[in-house]
């Protein structure tokens, strides 16, 4: 059943879970030979990653790019798809908040998991293949850096690919599609396999949001932030709570 907020060009299971996992795919293989590199050169994991995203912003980038062509879309229709509701500057960002908190405290919750998983794995990964936090102590230009590229950049697209793109053409029923649409964005992540609840927790509000509001703006802040506040918090000179 099609719901007011899907689109009636619905996916295959098939296609569904390709093109979400799909671009985990060439970033991974990007970022495995850079964290390689980049730990015999004495730099940090974090900065691999950050030198991988512009392989995902170019898959994902393009796939939406071709798609907007052969659908006649705006970038606005994508942004917002109820195109004729306005959301009050309030709205938004009382939206944004509750979003970023309760993502938050849903993942905070798979923190014990998470910390099992880590250390099973690091017994038979490699030192440099393992980006479990924000490093302390990472050059300033390479946070700006990650603040425009992590922070900024990469945000924006997988909320455009991820919630505006696929979620609306997942083919379950549209009570269950937010939640595929979650899972499948976390398992996309394959670098970091020890994140996949925490993960799956964070990305479920701004699922089930999209689906409820139909507008991606808040959803797209918020994904902001997720990747930006330890970022700034480092720039500030202040210590990390979560490190």
């Amino acid at each position: 059943m099609t719901e007011d907020w899907q689109t009636p060009e619905r996916h295959s299971l098939r296609k569904t879970i390709l093109l979400h996992l799909a671009p985990g795919i060439p970033y991974t293989l990007a970022f495995l030979p850079a964290a390689w590199l980049v730990n015999r050169a004495g730099g940090s994991t974090y900065l691999a990653l950050l030198l991988s995203v512009p392989v995902l912003l170019v898959f994902e980038g393009g796939v939406l790019i071709v798609e907007r062509k052969r659908l006649n879309w705006s970038w606005r229709s994508i942004i917002v798809p109820r195109g004729d509701r306005t959301d009050l500057l309030l709205d938004i960002l009382l939206s944004v908040a509750a979003l970023y908190v309760t993502a938050q405290a849903a993942s905070a919750l798979a923190s014990p998991v998470r910390s099992v998983l880590l250390s099973a794995m690091a017994n038979w990964l490699p030192s440099w293949a393992i980006f479990s936090s924000l490093p302390v102590g990472i050059s300033p230009t390479a946070l700006w850096l990650g603040l425009f590229l992590s922070g900024f950049a990469a945000s924006t697209v997988e909320e455009l690919y991820y919630r505006a793109f696929l979620l609306p053409r997942i083919p379950v029923s549209g009570r269950w599609a937010p939640a595929v649409n979650a899972a499948l964005h976390s398992l996309s992540h394959f670098y970091t396999p020890w994140n996949y609840l925490s993960f799956f927790l964070a990305f479920l509000p701004l699922a089930y949001y999209v689906r409820l509001r139909g507008n991606l703006l808040p959803s797209i802040i918020t994904h902001i932030l997720f990747n930006s506040v330890g970022v700034i918090l480092l720039l500030a000179g202040l210590q990390l709570p979560f490190n």
